[in-house]
């Protein structure tokens, strides 16, 4: 079985989205004291590779808790938008192209890649970032899709969109992916599960690809 690893490590002071806290991991036993080693966690529920519940933008709409688990494991597919320029966005013509080459049916799992992943540690990442537009979004949801992801920190830009348009559709997003240039052109599972977070509006995930034969 081959599975490729598509997350980040969390670290103590890894990037963030502005306006969210920087992760704290926290020593909290030794073996040498109480026998046994431990930490505490301290991070924002959007920390590095994670996925967008409905209720992160949607109010009354289910929160991580409470989202089907089938919605986060599926057929994946990557669609290569590597060309985009920083701050340009995937638009429908960009996507309808893309959707020529490569088969997207009902309850796929699509993953955009941009190459963005690259910039992770500088401060463009947050900045000049590829989204994905409202146009190409309605696309998506037209088509059925189960979730949608992309190597970069948010799947659009100010004034945000896209999050409404694919999460009320219940729709999951995934963001901050890293190494989708390994499955250009590969059949693959993909897998990114949640905690379960009580009430939570998203949560960091390991997503993996488990390639096919």
């Amino acid at each position: 079985m081959k599975i490729v690893d598509l997350s980040f490590k969390i670290e103590s002071g890894a990037p963030v989205f502005p306006a969210h806290p920087k992760p704290a991991i926290l020593p909290w036993s030794k073996i040498e004291i109480q026998g046994f080693y431990s930490n505490v966690l301290f991070l924002s529920e959007h920390t590095l590779t994670h996925v967008d519940v409905p209720a992160h933008f949607i109010k009354d709409t289910p929160t991580v808790d409470e989202v089907p688990l089938e919605k986060f494991v599926g057929e994946g597919v990557v669609l290569d938008f590597s060309y985009k320029k920083l701050k340009e966005e995937i638009t429908l013509e960009d996507l309808n192209k893309a959707l020529e080459k490569t088969r997207v049916g009902k309850d796929y799992i699509v993953l955009l890649y941009t190459g963005f992943d690259k910039y992770i540690g500088r401060p463009e990442y947050f900045t000049d970032y590829v989204g994905l537009s409202k146009e190409a979004a309605e696309k998506l949801v037209e088509i059925g899709v189960k979730a949608v992801g992309l190597d970069t920190p948010s799947i659009d830009r100010p004034p945000f969109e896209v999050h409404p348009v694919l999460l009320s559709k219940g729709i999951v997003i995934y963001e901050c992916l890293t190494g989708l240039d390994k499955l250009l052109g590969k059949k693959f599972k993909f897998i990114g599960l949640p905690l379960k977070i009580a009430g939570g509006s998203a949560s960091p995930v390991r997503a993996v690809a488990v390639l096919k034969e």
